[in-house]
Order: structure tokens, then C-alpha cells, then sequence
């Protein structure tokens, strides 16, 4: 394939996508990104920057999939963008979350709407027993969100957190495949403890 030039690896050859570059995340950007920013990258931080609004935009972009490992999150608007993408016969979904904290308000309605043929939902712990603490998305294969920021008022916008969201497809399929590797843990083990 000839590459083109200006058009980002990920959407070479495929449709358009809400998020070719992640400059709309700019207006969430306290001063914005800056002169000479690379349109594939940004870093947000809260309190400053309106990282729940950042949040909200990415995963409403997803067309395709979401790959989430998340420790826990008590976002209402959050949860209900995740709902809807379960509740979308088009979107794949793969929910990790830890098991100390997936029987939150939130997490029981997301978990209500996961019995969905093209969805998959795992809850645990980490391989070795302890907390799964991962703040991950991945959407659409290529865009990956990742950093230290609950999914909550505090860590969105009280505490001191970063939110980094890039377009890479090579970093998309990493993190995807360490998720998996997580998810398909957290099922084996819970189809060996209902045997």
C-alpha cells in the first residue's frame, strides 16, 4: 500500500473516523496543545484541564471497539457512553475491571447490559491475586487512552492525574493484547471456581 501523506497510519484505507487526529481534544486543553503539537498525541491533566470532557469525547468516537481494563469508575456519563456502545450490535466491547470494585452503582448498570453476543465482560483480580489497577482504553484498534486519572470527580477533576491519549495502532495492539492476556485470566479463573 502506498502511503499517503497527512493521513494518520490508522485510517489509511478505511473510512473516516471521528478522531484522524486527536486536535479536538484541544478544547479541553487548558492553552491548548501548543505550536507544533503532534495531532497524534496528547496529555491532559486534572485538575486543570477538563479531562471528563476528553474522556467523553473518545469514547463516544468509537465505531468499532472498546477494550477497557478499568479499576473502577463512578462517572454517571461515562457509564452510560459505555452502556450505549454494549447495547450496540456494531461495537465489540471488552470490560476488565477488578473484583473490589465492579459491584459499584455504575459498574452493576454497565454490568446489567453486558449480556450481549458481541460483548465480553471480565471481573477479578490480577493474575498474581492482587488488584487489577489498570486506567486503559483502547478504541477502534487504534486509539489508545492511558494514565493515572479515576474515572471519577475526584481523579477527573480534585486530583492531580494525567490522561494520555495517542493514535498508534503498534501501541493499540500492545496494550490490547495485555488486556487480553488479564481478561482471559480473570475467566479462566472464575469458570475454575464454578466447576
Amino acid at each position: 500500500m502506498v502511503a499517503r501523506k497527512g493521513v494518520p497510519p490508522h485510517r489509511r484505507a478505511t473510512e473516516p473516523h471521528a478522531l484522524d487526529d486527536l486536535r479536538p481534544l484541544d478544547q479541553f486543553i487548558v492553552g491548548g496543545a501548543g505550536p507544533g503539537s503532534d495531532p497524534l498525541f496528547r496529555r491532559l491533566y486534572s485538575p486543570v484541564d477538563d479531562v471528563h470532557a476528553a474522556l467523553r469525547y473518545v469514547l463516544s468516537s468509537a465505531r468499532r471497539s472498546i477494550v477497557l481494563a478499568m479499576y473502577g469508575f463512578d462517572d454517571d456519563e461515562l457509564a452510560a457512553i459505555i452502556k450505549s456502545k454494549l447495547e450496540n450490535e456494531n461495537v465489540y466491547v471488552q470490560l476488565t475491571l477488578d473484583s473490589s470494585q465492579a459491584g459499584g452503582v455504575h459498574e452493576k448498570t454497565i454490568l446489567a447490559a453486558s449480556d450481549y453476543p458481541n460483548n465480553s465482560v471480565a471481573i477479578g483480580r490480577s493474575e498474581r491475586g492482587a488488584i487489577m489497577h489498570l486506567k486503559q482504553v483502547v478504541v477502534d484498534s487504534a486509539i489508545v487512552v492511558d494514565g493515572s486519572t479515576n474515572w471519577s470527580d475526584g481523579g477527573e477533576t480534585k486530583q492531580d492525574n494525567s490522561l494520555v491519549v495517542k493514535i498508534d495502532r503498534g501501541e493499540a495492539a500492545e496494550v490490547t493484547t495485555r488486556i487480553a492476556a488479564i481478561h482471559t485470566n480473570m475467566m479462566q479463573k472464575a469458570a475454575d471456581k464454578s466447576k
